[in-house]
């Protein structure tokens, strides 16, 4: 990728992040809510995340040797289960309940690349207890546990107990890097994000990304994560 290209595309992956930021921070203060998401709590961190191949760039080179070494570890793994799994309707609930850490969690729950981790994350939040994010909490309650939960639902809320306006525009902002990214690249890759960050790092892929759209498409399609329910994108 030319360094013309790779700087527009991580500008602007950089002011779509600065400009979710304020937009929630807008919303939160105009609604007065506070959200229960603090440094170490991590439950959300459990689930498989999607980022365009423009985010994946930009997030890996800000990782620290750490975080790099536990991607490298994680991205191969993450990969042959999309290959098997990509077409199970309930594959990311599933894999969500198994409790999988992200790789770029340190030892102590947090985020080693806290800003400038994927919009996908940065819209989820809630202002109910965190506990309610635990993989699992939410399918365990029952009776008056599961009544109180409910209770405490608002339209804010949605999907569960997150807040809805930040998870939309984060969706939304995601979409718009993946047109910027067509446009300027001519193409762009969606995937998750610790199989996608690792595959950055490899000279096989890199060398198909060099060739364009049809050259990525039949590297992923031959390692089997291409296309399904849950498996890659590119478009």
């Amino acid at each position: 990728m030319s360094n013309d290209l790779t700087t527009r595309l991580f500008e602007a992956v950089q002011s779509a992040h600065d400009e979710l930021d304020q937009q929630v921070a807008g919303y939160l203060a105009d609604r007065k809510l506070g959200v229960s998401c603090r440094e170490g709590c991590a439950f959300c961190c459990c689930a498989m995340v999607s980022l365009s191949l423009a985010e994946a760039e930009y997030l890996r080179v800000q990782l620290s040797p750490e975080g790099l070494a536990r991607v490298q570890q994680t991205g191969p793994k993450r990969l042959q289960r999309i290959a098997r799994e990509k077409n199970i309707p309930d594959f990311p609930t599933r894999y969500f309940l198994e409790a999988h850490p992200c790789p770029l969690l340190t030892p102590e729950g947090s985020c080693s690349a806290y800003a400038y981790r994927p919009l996908a994350c940065r819209g989820v939040l809630t202002d109910l207890e965190a506990r309610y994010c635990r993989p699992g909490a939410i399918l365990a309650l029952k009776g008056a546990e599961r009544r109180a939960y409910l209770k405490q639902l608002k339209p804010h809320h949605g999907p569960e107990h997150y807040l809805n306006v930040p998870w939309r525009a984060s969706e939304r902002a995601a979409q718009r890097i993946w047109r910027y990214e067509h446009k300027v690249r001519g193409f762009t890759v969606v995937g998750e994000l610790a199989s996608l960050v690792y595959l950055l790092g490899r000279a096989d892929f890199r060398t198909a990304l060099s060739k364009g759209q049809k050259a990525v498409r039949d590297y992923l399609g031959h390692r089997g994560v291409l296309g399904g329910e849950w498996g890659f994108w590119i478009g």
